[in-house]
């Protein structure tokens, strides 16, 4: 198709060019086209999306998207997403799942109450990646249920992250409540439960706390998962009282063999941010691990990285205040 060509003007014109957005060669200039087109393309691109063949190859009606979103058809954007879709086969579906997120996303170009519905109402059916990360665009509280069941969900976690880091302060009563809310039962935890309470708990490192959420979060002191403890430990460092502060350094010690790396370098600073509480099972984990023969030494990665924070103490301890300061200090933790 040549880029020099006349703007089309019959219904077979625009039927050609919405056939070419099929085309390995010509489908991005079909799309630069029909928007050139106007509002006139808007009705054979809405019979394309709508009521086209879904096949597992997504391009072409994601194309169509694109050319919707170009010529502004807000209403057919929500028509499709909000249409019925029951696609049996598992390839077709998902790519159908891409076309439908890739048309949330370009739902961002309207940021007004009848988008943010829309989006609403997706999630509430179906966590869709792209639509929840429309709805952190918007910035609005009335999301953080979404947003809370997102952190559940692998594909949807890190956009949900951002809607909460985009809320802000706003979030943080929320975001404590999900950490300290295990489901279905504390007894019998979904493992995706569980990841969404380890990342409310990172996000509250990042936003920080107030000392009136401590008493709700002390609770996971004595919580079993290796990673929460360590969220845990660099929240307590910020805002408990010495026994906390020593609860927590206790239980992070006894976790760093079931940490994972991405976790260790948060817990390190966490365990010298303890101090001095956390100096005492430190130097005795160190104690316990020397008396390994010799081969299991060199090869103890936790030994390096306790004997690495014990060598921080010195220098961290110049800064803290001395004697009855500490006490008083944590006592008002």
């Amino acid at each position: 198709m040549d880029s020099d060509s006349p703007q089309a003007e019959t219904d077979e014109d625009l039927r050609r060019l919405v056939s070419a957005l099929e085309s390995l060669v010509d489908g991005e200039l079909a799309v630069t086209q029909l928007i050139a087109c106007g509002p006139k393309a808007i009705q054979p691109l809405r019979e394309f999306l709508l009521h086209g063949r879904r096949r597992s190859v997504f391009q072409p009606r994601m194309r169509a998207v694109e050319a919707l979103a170009g010529l502004g058809a807000k209403s057919v954007l929500i028509e499709y997403l909000l249409a019925t879709k029951s696609v049996a086969d598992p390839q077709v579906r998902a790519a159908e799942e891409s076309v439908e997120n890739t048309t949330a996303r370009r739902l961002s170009a309207w940021r007004d109450q009848e988008a943010f519905q829309v989006l609403l109402a997706v999630c509430r059916r179906r966590l869709l990646p792209g639509a929840v990360e429309t709805l952190a665009e918007h910035q609005r509280a009335e999301a953080i249920p979404c947003f809370d069941r997102a952190l559940e969900n692998d594909f949807c976690r890190q956009a949900a992250e951002e809607g909460f880091r985009r809320l802000g302060i706003r979030a943080r009563r929320a975001l404590v409540l999900s950490a300290t809310t295990p489901l279905p039962y504390p007894e019998e935890e979904r493992p995706s439960s569980i990841r969404r309470r380890r990342s409310a708990l990172a996000l509250l490192t990042e936003m920080g706390i107030e000392s009136e959420d401590w008493p709700e979060l002390r609770c996971l002191l004595l919580g079993s998962d290796a990673e929460m403890r360590a969220r845990l430990a660099q929240l307590a460092a910020v805002t408990a009282n010495s026994d906390d502060r020593s609860t927590a350094a206790t239980n992070l010690v006894a976790s760093f063999p079931e940490l994972p790396w991405y976790a260790r370098e948060g817990a390190e600073n966490a365990l010298v941010a303890l101090a001095p509480e956390s100096m005492a099972a430190v130097q005795d984990e160190i104690t316990r691990r020397s008396s390994l023969p010799t081969l299991v030494r060199a090869a103890d990665e936790v030994l390096r990285t306790l004997v690495r924070i014990n060598t921080k103490f010195g220098s961290h301890l110049l800064h803290l205040p001395r004697g009855d300061d500490i006490s008083r200090s944590r006592q008002t933790g």
